[in-house]
């Protein structure tokens, strides 16, 4: 993966980040790539009775100093050398910020939940991030197999073309699998839309018809699916692609959980550009329910809504 090379690793507090230091480390060692390790201290709140010793910008920098040691502590276990940084803010926001303006290219960070919880429904930091930064959020969980394995999940496409958010997908799983030493697993979900109203008997079409229908969509699938793989230079010898028909979020939550990669890589929206769009439906639910590490990726244009300071 030797497109990163300025990495922020986000460390919310009480949340174990040993791991994602560790993931970031040998990712910055292949890539020659900086660390900055970050998080944002909540503000002070303090009364009129304050001491007259101290001012809130005392106490301010207090915290942020008293937080600064800790994660520096972090990072000298490692030997990549990191920038420690601590800002006062909510830490989402504060993340979005620090991105744009020292131009991180990837966010790595823990879930920031308690151990044990399924999905990132109650990471709320991560979700928006998820939603929100405008560069690729890695949501490291330790890896339980140590196989190396990536799944990438693309689509939908349009008139069987994919699209730039699918060929970045693609460049970022094979090469995360190569890095890793696993294998590298393709899933698309396809379909006939309106199957279903198609063959209840309310509609006057044969089901011949119908079948046929059903072959062209399934046809159109693997022909973009075919594209993309040749459009990314990857080899086939070095991809299992899986065309599952079915509703997205099953195949892909059916899939992982079958495969158990160490990371899935999908991306948040499909569309560029809107700022109001913050995340897809079916990204919605599939981040909601995977219990492994997740790469999350925004499509060329994607603007975020976090107001610059």
């Amino acid at each position: 993966m030797k497109r990163f090379e300025n990495i922020l690793v986000v460390s919310p507090p009480g949340v174990e980040t040993t791991e994602t230091m560790k993931a970031a480390e040998r990712l910055a060692k292949r890539n020659g790539a900086r660390i900055t390790v970050f998080d944002a201290v909540p503000p002070i709140g303090i009364t009129k009775r304050r001491s007259a010793d101290y001012s809130t910008d005392d106490l301010r920098r207090m915290v942020e100093q008293a937080r600064s040691n800790e994660l520096a502590e972090l990072a000298a276990g490692f030997p990549v050398e990191a920038e420690i940084v601590v800002s006062t803010g909510t830490l989402f926001l504060e993340v979005v910020r620090r991105t744009i303006a020292f131009e991180h290219d990837l966010v790595m960070m823990p879930p920031d939940q308690a151990p044990g919880v399924s999905g990132l429904w109650r990471a709320s930091n991560t979700m928006h991030l998820l939603r929100k930064c405008p560069v690729p959020v890695w949501v490291y969980r330790s890896a339980d197999t140590g196989t190396g394995d990536v799944l990438a999940a693309v689509g939908p496409f349009e008139e069987a073309e994919p699209s730039q958010l699918d060929r970045k997908i693609i460049e970022l799983g094979s090469s995360l699998a190569a890095l890793q030493g696993g294998r590298f697993h393709l899933v698309h979900a396809w379909g006939l839309r309106g199957e279903t109203l198609l063959r209840n008997g309310r509609v006057s079409l044969p089901v011949g018809e119908v079948d046929r229908l059903v072959e062209d969509a399934w046809v159109s699938a693997r022909t973009a699916v075919e594209k993309l793989i040749a459009d990314t230079g990857v080899s086939a010898e070095d991809v299992s692609i899986h065309l599952c028909k079915g509703d997205p979020f099953v195949v892909i939550t059916e899939m992982a959980t079958s495969i158990n990669p160490d990371v899935v890589v999908m991306g948040t929206l499909a569309r560029s550009g809107v700022a109001g769009l913050l995340i897809g439906n079916t990204a919605e639910k599939v981040l909601g329910s995977l219990d492994t590490s997740v790469l999350a990726v925004k499509p060329n244009g994607f603007t975020t809504p976090v107001s610059l300071p």
